[in-house]
């Protein structure tokens, strides 16, 4: 416990620094900037799905920004699924990953300590939109009208959770919620356009694609409250070795730099998101590229609804709090 919250002191007092140092005199101002020019920043892998969320890294990437922070050694590891990127993580493969809360606490209460270092997605209802479509072929033109309809998604993931925020928001009472469980996106995407699924939750880019291909957009997470957050989770033994919380620091500086390339010129970006994260062509040149937030750590409230859900579905077998994380 000590060693958590050394590490939570140690990252409030290096995000801090920028601003204190401004409040000091020229002198004491350059004692510690020089100390930390003479931590060496550690080498650092990130997992990722292929999906939008990971672009302003991308970008970083591609315009060698990470090199001229003085990061010389980052390597972004794509992963085709959740499971794998965990799997990955747990046997310190790599040292954070793309990936949201629910994630994160799992982790957390598994006994492998983390820390949310920012979202990448999320700050503003309008990021990362989550939605859900009814099948061409379906009757359904409003939330409502799945009452006691299997709608399909994953469960004990971010999708499930917004799915029951939306109908909650519809007024559907959640015994009248069915789940019908469908793991793989791509699949269950395929089943709700050939009107095997009646309806289903889907993420970008697929929402805009289901749209496009007949399929009825029933409800989005764009407004109302603020469903979910993609997060940039770490590891709390890559932050507690020599250099970790200095190399986050810079990640951080490093992730802004690259929101503010993306943000510049947001459609200049979706060739990369074609490569990267599965944009289908079809969308190439239409597909409304998100504006990214700066880094900044989820709210309390976010947090804790999250926790709240996990542990009313019995998708968390221990008390978690917003400083565990």
């Amino acid at each position: 416990m000590l060693s958590r919250r050394l590490i939570v002191a140690l990252t409030v007092l290096v995000l801090l620094a920028v601003p204190l140092a401004g409040c000091a005199s020229d002198d004491a101002a350059e004692e510690p900037a020089d100390e930390a020019a003479e931590v060496e920043l550690s080498p650092l892998r990130i997992g990722a799905l292929p999906t939008e969320d990971t672009l302003p890294l991308w970008a970083a990437e591609e315009k060698g920004l990470f090199a001229e922070a003085g990061l010389d050694d980052v390597e972004i590891i794509t992963f085709q699924a959740a499971a794998e990127r965990d799997a990955a993580f747990a046997a310190g493969e790599i040292d954070g990953f793309m990936g949201d809360i629910i994630a994160a606490a799992n982790l957390e209460a598994g006994g492998i300590p983390v820390t949310i270092g920012t979202v990448m997605l999320g700050a503003t209802p309008a990021e990362g939109r989550f939605g859900i479509v009814a099948s061409p072929e379906a009757a359904a033109n409003d939330l409502e009208a799945l009452a006691g309809v299997p709608v399909g998604t994953s469960s004990a993931t971010i999708q499930e959770y917004v799915l029951d925020g939306l109908m909650r928001q519809a007024g559907v009472a959640h015994d009248d919620l069915v789940i019908e469980q469908v793991d793989k996106v791509p699949v269950r995407f395929d089943l709700v356009l050939n009107g095997q699924l009646e309806a289903a939750a889907l993420p970008e880019p697929l929402l805009t694609l289901a749209a496009e291909t007949g399929a009825t957009l029933l409800a989005d997470d764009t407004t109302g409250e603020n469903l979910s957050q993609t997060v940039l989770v770490m590891s709390d033994e890559f932050l507690a070795a020599p250099g970790g919380i200095e190399t986050l620091t810079v990640l951080l500086e490093v992730w802004d730099a690259g929101v503010a390339e993306v943000n510049a010129d947001p459609d200049a970006w979706r060739g990369t998101l074609v490569e990267k994260a599965r944009l289908p062509e079809s969308l190439a040149e239409t597909y409304r590229v998100n504006v990214y937030p700066e880094h900044q750590v989820p709210t309390e409230e976010q947090v804790d609804a999250v926790l709240t859900w996990m542990t009313d579905k019995g998708y968390l077998d221990k008390t978690l709090t917003y400083e565990d994380l």
